[in-house]
């Protein structure tokens, strides 16, 4: 059979050296996002969360909780409207909220991001996860170096503007069950169902006590770590404290657990051995009692 450049007839492509591979720019784009989600996931913000919109691929929905401060027990829905020239684009990803706001940084509902990033988006030095760490931010440190009125407020009558945020807050509560976006990725918050959501927080718990969510205990282990920037051998015989979080259905406030750390058995060298190079210990609970009497 003749086989001619670009074709598969051998079962392999052949490629001139002269042609250089070219990628259809939405696939570049479609990955850059997915990257960034990634990296979120991976490296969650403390009480923010998103989702990517199923119908446009450049809009994030976001809810944040937030735990304490002149805000403190406001839930807040918003969404990132990232530029279409995206991973490429120099203008900043634009942060919306679903309600207004009386906060020296949010005007019309939008959050102002510029003195976040005073030169532009950097696309080699920026990401989005960047972007929440802003949002995050800006509920527990107020910017006021403007002639707005909520900075204003919040520079001479300090007890008036947190009347006017515990409003916000209030609103914020009051409207957290209320349909979202017609969108099947939107943030849906339930009311508490006792048979459904204690179940997934026992489940939780259980995880959390040693269920294995990689393929090894030893795995996990090794991924948690390595994330805080430590060797396995650094950390062996060391115990860490473990908490569990919910929220009150009551007062819709984060309660936490705190487990107290257990002592831990003097180890052995095997033990620290097996740490070391991520072994799981040998189950033998399969094998019958060899000493017991023969059929």
């Amino acid at each position: 059979m003749e086989e001619t450049e670009g074709t598969a007839s051998s079962g392999y492509l052949e490629s001139s050296p002269e042609r250089t591979l070219l990628i259809p720019e939405n696939i570049l784009v479609e990955q850059a996002l997915a990257a960034e989600f990634v990296e979120v996931c991976r490296n969650p913000i403390d009480g923010i969360f998103v989702s990517p919109s199923v119908n446009n691929k450049f809009v994030w929905f976001g809810v944040i909780f937030i735990r304490k401060g002149i805000f403190g027990g406001g839930i807040f829905r918003f969404r990132i409207q990232i530029p279409s020239s995206f991973p490429n684009s120099t203008d900043l990803p634009r942060v919306i909220f679903h309600q207004s706001i009386f906060h020296p940084l949010i005007s019309q509902k939008e959050l102002t991001l510029a003195r976040s990033f005073p030169d532009g988006w950097k696309p080699e030095k920026h990401s989005l996860r960047r972007v929440l760490i802003v949002i995050q931010r800006s509920f527990y440190s107020f910017d006021v170096d403007n002639d707005s009125e909520a900075s204003i407020l919040y520079k001479e009558h300090r007890e008036k503007f947190r009347e006017i945020a515990k409003e916000c807050v209030e609103s914020s509560r009051s409207m957290v069950y209320d349909e979202v976006e017609e969108d099947c990725n939107g943030i849906r918050l339930l009311p508490w169902d006792a048979l459904i959501h204690r179940t997934a927080r026992d489940k939780m718990i259980q995880i959390g006590k040693g269920l294995k969510a990689h393929g090894t205990a030893a795995d996990f282990r090794r991924d948690v770590f390595s994330k805080m920037g430590l060797q396995v051998s650094e950390i062996v015989g060391r115990s860490y404290p473990q908490s569990y979080s919910w929220f009150d259905p009551e007062e819709m406030t984060v309660v936490t657990r705190y487990e107290e750390p257990k002592e831990e058995p003097k180890m052995t060298s095997a033990r620290i051995d097996r740490e070391k190079h991520g072994i799981e210990p040998l189950d033998l609970s399969v094998i019958g009692d060899l000493t017991g009497k023969s059929d």
